[in-house]
């Protein structure tokens, strides 16, 4: 059973494909390490890890946890799957030689060790020889001083080291990265737009727009609707396998009737997400998951925020909050060919609003900027647990949706 309230982040490859996620804990263990996180016990912390591995937050991945000397040399690490986990050490100094013995032992038995904050103007860590995985901040060097780290310590040590460059928040350092030799890739760079690769919305994109139109008229005909989607027989498809998947429970044939059973909320919400779903044919696969993610998300948090009657207007909010990523546009143009209210462009333009607040709480909560979660939290009397409850429906509800509507 989960105690803990935690958010993931993915790391990906030079594919932009998630190879793991890194688990970070609200109260983390580093700030832990300064009080009593190695007072936890052993059950607490393996209770924690077994839920994360078995729910979607981890999507059948490993999982990256940062591990304190002291849980180190209580061997807890030792007691938990080697399968699933990743063991992420920030040590450095006095306390990394307090662990050599440790780490070794786990190293021999098959543990992925991952070292963090290597720092190359002190003496070198003792760790270095057991590590699979460096992550480096690339942020702190240029490229051709990581060019140089990457080959001193591959030479030095070994030649099947692999690296990680985090904080990677925008296209252009992904790409630079990656030439400098980095082969694992953390930050929030594939949420941002390549402007470098504008090529417009493509022409065949045109139907989803469409849809959006009509579904914003106050007085909806069903029956245009209908010849809209019908003239795309992917859309067809889409329509009738999301009506009759189990979550709805409906047997139906006829897109007419299937629009009718959906109404305008849900026919609204399934045409935001089968625009997304159309546009990320060149795009990873978690930009596609954190989108629906935050547009789950946010309809979630309408109730917490005293908004209820809007939850539509968050989710349509959510959605378009990553639109720039899909379409490498700046956002501001985006929503000028849109017909959106002004209370969500001014969300997602300036974050004005109380719609604004909410995404802000919602991007603080994927970067895990605990500080920030929690002052919004405080500033309008939010239940934390109830909170993260919402996050985990919408982690689920993204992966429930992609097995809808992707065949893999």
């Amino acid at each position: 059973m989960r105690k803990s309230i935690a958010a993931r982040q993915p790391v990906l490859d030079s594919s932009q494909k998630v190879i793991a996620y890194e688990i970070v804990f609200k109260d983390s263990f580093k700030e832990k390490r300064k009080s009593s996180m190695h007072k936890l016990s052993v059950e607490e912390i393996s209770n924690d890890l077994e839920f994360f591995e078995e729910s979607n937050l981890a999507d059948g991945k490993k999982i990256f946890v940062d591990f304190n000397s002291e849980l180190i040399k209580k061997e807890i690490a030792a007691l938990l799957s080697k399968e699933n986990i990743g063991i992420e050490i920030s040590e450095s100094g006095n306390s990394a030689l307090e662990i050599v013995e440790e780490i070794k032992a786990l190293k021999k038995e098959g543990y992925l060790i991952i070292l963090n904050n290597i720092n190359f103007s002190t003496p070198e860590n003792p760790l270095l020889k057991y590590a699979d995985i460096i992550k480096l901040d690339y942020k702190k060097s240029t490229r051709e001083k990581h060019q140089k780290q990457l080959k001193y310590l591959k030479e030095n040590y070994s030649s099947n080291l692999k690296f990680i460059a985090k904080n990677i928040n925008e296209p252009q350092e992904f790409k630079a990265a990656k030439n400098a030799g980095f082969d694992y890739f953390q930050g929030v760079f594939f949420t941002k737009a390549d402007l470098i690769e504008d090529g417009g919305t493509p022409g065949y994109k045109v139907n989803y727009l469409n849809v959006l139109k009509e579904l914003d008229k106050e007085d909806v005909d069903f029956e245009k609707l209908e010849k809209i989607i019908k003239n795309d027989i992917s859309m067809t498809f889409s329509l009738l396998k999301t009506i009759n998947a189990s979550s709805y429970g409906y047997n139906v044939s006829s897109i007419k009737q299937a629009s009718t059973l959906l109404g305008v909320k849900g026919l609204k919400k399934w045409s935001l997400i089968y625009l997304v779903k159309g546009l990320r044919d060149d795009k990873p696969d978690i930009l596609f998951v954190n989108t629906l993610t935050r547009a789950k998300f946010a309809e979630l948090l309408a109730e917490d925020f005293d908004i209820a009657e809007k939850s539509g207007d968050l989710f349509t909010m959510g959605i378009f909050s990553m639109m720039n990523a899909f379409l490498n546009k700046p956002l501001a143009d985006i929503l000028e060919e849109i017909s959106l209210t002004k209370e969500i462009k001014e969300a997602l333009l300036i974050r004005e609003g109380v719609m604004g607040e909410i995404l802000n709480l919602i991007i603080a909560f994927e970067r895990v900027k605990w500080n920030q979660v929690a002052l919004i939290e405080k500033k309008n009397q939010l239940d934390s647990k109830k909170i993260y409850n919402k996050y985990l429906k919408a982690v689920d509800f993204s992966y429930e949706t992609m097995n809808i509507l992707i065949q893999k």
